[in-house]
């Protein structure tokens, strides 16, 4: 249970509601900057989020003890936390030649951000969401290719 709570801690981080953001060509990041811009803006995200978990799962002692009412306070706490990372992430601005890669990684953001809120919706689908190996599934995999390591779950 500490290990999936720990997990969602890391909410796989990161961003959300805004879109790409960022200048124009003479403004963009070189990949490694906006690489390691964008792993300390999940780095903070997981560790702020990580403090929000301890505090909606204090207590609990088995997976068994999660209810869904503790499960939608986690995500009231968390979710906007989370969207400003990815909102972060997007005013970054995409490296010259990423626009679309880096687009696409926002986007993932954004879509997984909809899940979750949607799923708030529904006690066994919140639940089963906290409990299960990603909360962010397709930010996680998009952020980790293109080298935001500190983004997601299991960072």
């Amino acid at each position: 249970m500490k290990r999936k709570m720990t997990a969602l801690a890391v909410l796989a981080v990161t961003a959300a509601s805004a879109g790409c953001g960022g200048g124009d060509d003479e403004e963009a990041l070189p990949k490694a900057a906006f690489v390691k811009q964008g792993n300390k803006i999940c780095a903070d995200f997981n560790r702020d989020v990580g403090k929000v978990a301890e505090d909606a799962f204090a207590g609990l002692k088995s997976e068994k003890d999660l209810t869904a009412d503790k499960a939608r306070e986690f995500f009231d706490a968390a979710l906007p936390k989370y969207d400003a990372a990815i909102e972060d992430l997007g005013d970054l601005g995409p490296p010259k030649g990423d626009e679309d890669t880096v687009q696409a990684i926002i986007d993932a953001g954004e879509s997984d951000s909809e899940k979750i809120e949607d799923a708030k919706d529904d006690d066994k689908k919140v639940v089963a969401l906290v409990l299960g190996d990603s909360v962010t599934p397709e930010f996680d995999k998009k952020a980790k290719a293109y080298g935001l390591k500190a983004c997601g779950t299991g960072s």
